[in-house]
């Protein structure tokens, strides 16, 4: 996955719960699922635009960790977000939009490489029908549930799961300070002609209503 600064972009995840074994296919059926995903700092997403352009299966977002959509990549920290959907058919297929921030420029130029991490995956069941499974108990920390519920009484089920696509990562192209003095200059030289072509202008157009007055007074 490739994207350049201030574009947006699909960060989409189509999980099949489906299995041979009927009943065991049947297991997830209208759980709700947890998804959390770290996104790198020089990645971004916003509550407000995931709520306008989000797709129709994500019933909600949590966003863990404060998101200020203007820092730079070298001001920014990783976002924690939490994605929630409902299996249906054995399946979900949910997306957020994402942008890249802006990465300091460096000597050279070119581009840097943001690595987007694989989700953990939670599943959560109100008939409690997974409390049957026998999950690991010194298994990784959960963060769906509160620091005082243990995992054995935490209704979030962490599940694990295979990716079948390579590492989403984003490319993003930034400025090269070899070209500093010279975007100034170019800059500088723009400012200062068109401050002078605005000032001729405003000037031109003074003296010309002078003297449309002069003539309408002499008549």
């Amino acid at each position: 996955m490739k994207d350049f600064t201030g574009e947006m972009i699909n960060l989409s995840y189509y999980i099949d719960f489906t299995s041979d074994d009927e009943e065991e296919k049947l297991t997830y059926e209208d759980c709700v699922v947890g998804l959390e995903q770290i996104l790198p700092a020089g990645v971004y997403a916003s509550h407000d635009e995931i709520k306008d352009k989000r797709s129709k299966e994500l019933i909600d977002t949590i966003f863990q960790t404060p998101v200020n959509i203007e820092l730079p990549a070298n001001n920014a920290s990783p976002i924690r977000v939490q994605l929630f959907s409902i299996v249906k058919g054995g399946k979900i297929h949910i997306y957020i939009p994402v942008h890249a921030r802006y990465h300091r420029a460096k000597k050279g130029g070119g581009t840097v490489r943001n690595i987007i991490p694989s989700p953990e995956l939670y599943v959560m069941c109100s008939d409690k029908r997974l409390d049957v499974c026998d999950f690991p108990a010194d298994g990784p920390e959960n963060n769906f549930c509160k620091k005082d519920v243990s995992k054995e009484l935490c209704p979030w089920k962490q599940i694990p799961a295979t990716m079948v696509t390579d590492t989403l990562f984003l490319d993003v192209p930034i400025g090269n300070i070899d070209h500093y003095y010279m975007v100034a200059w170019g800059t500088t030289v723009v400012i200062v002609v068109g401050s002078l072509y605005l000032l001729k202008t405003i000037h031109r157009y003074k003296v010309d209503t002078e003297k449309k007055i002069r003539k309408k007074l002499k008549t």
